[in-house]
């Protein structure tokens, strides 16, 4: 019988430290299953990565999988390690997820029960493959595993983040709170912008926008669907655009993309593609898998890339 040995990362202080107590549930889990593991622990933002370049330098590592235990930024940041090193045999990755929003969970079919969610890593019997985002933005490169999206979104996750709330919201787990009261503020002052989108060589111009964002998967913000056709396996991309109207006409979009039907509004434009360009301007916030980015003029490409993964979807 081959014994499988599994590399785990875990962010403790992911979801105000909820990775903590994953990892203490994870940890006895697997004693108790008598699984060959090892750990390594993050300590700052950014770790993560860190630690997946120093493993794939030692010729000692050949893990059978890498477990991530930690919100999507931590996975993010694994992954991103993973695809930056070019490996003769790629190393399949599975999720235990321990965030606040947990949308790649979603969007794959993993249960936020860590216990069910490893049953679903140590019960697979085969690779699977899923999407990864690819962008670059002028001389900036990079990838996404949920989203990347530009105003309205990035601009809550700008006023959420800011919020001396937020902590004490996620960790009465009422970070859905933080995340509405901002986006009421956002709604009222957040000035429209332009978006040029390029696709199959057809330019189209809108000029009076307030969401862009682009999807790996339906989920958004903490279960929002805001692609709901979106497949994670499947290489094409969405881009949502939603137009900026009226105060009544932008109340119901609004309502729609809260309740998950922003793509069946009259002002919501949807592209698909394996590769996408758009320009936005002025400067906007953006944000990659919830993390934040400065006010810029974007001149975005997208297209899709391939990873492994070892976990079976619910």
């Amino acid at each position: 019988m081959i014994t499988i040995h599994y590399e785990i990362i875990i962010n403790p202080a992911s979801g105000s430290g909820k990775g903590a107590q994953v990892w203490k549930i994870i940890q006895q889990a697997l004693h108790d299953q008598h699984v060959s593991f090892s750990s390594h622990i993050s300590q700052s933002a950014g770790q993560p990565r860190q630690i997946v370049l120093q493993l794939l330098q030692s010729p000692t590592f050949h893990p059978n999988c890498i477990i991530v235990i930690g919100g999507d930024g931590t996975l993010h940041e694994v992954i991103n390690g993973l695809m930056q090193v070019k490996q003769s045999t790629p190393i399949p990755v599975a999720y235990i997820p321990a965030g606040t929003g947990n949308d790649f969970a979603r969007g794959y079919g993993i249960s936020t029960n860590p216990t069910e969610a490893l049953q679903q890593i140590l019960n697979n019997h085969q690779i699977h493959t899923i999407n990864i985002g690819k962008f670059k933005n002028n001389d900036e490169h990079g990838i996404f595993i949920n989203n990347f999206g530009i105003g309205f979104d990035a601009a809550i996750v700008h006023q959420t983040n800011a919020s001396k709330m937020k902590r004490f919201l996620n960790h009465h787990h009422l970070g859905s709170l933080s995340y509405i009261s901002k986006a009421i503020v956002v709604l009222i002052h957040q000035p429209s912008f332009n978006v040029q989108v390029t696709v199959d060589s057809h330019q189209y111009h809108f000029p009076n926008d307030f969401l862009v964002v682009s999807s790996n998967h339906p989920y958004i913000g903490g279960g929002i669907k805001v692609a709901p056709d979106q497949k994670i396996n499947q290489t094409e991309l969405e881009l949502v655009v939603l137009e900026k109207h009226d105060p009544i006409s932008l109340l119901g979009a609004i309502i729609m993309f809260a309740i998950g039907k922003v793509t069946h509004s009259r002002f919501a434009h949807i592209f698909r593609g394996t590769t996408i360009k758009y320009q936005v301007s002025p400067a906007q916030h953006g944000q990659i898998d919830g993390e934040e980015l400065s006010p810029q003029c974007f001149n975005l490409q997208l297209s899709g890339s391939s990873y492994l993964f070892w976990e079976e979807p619910l």
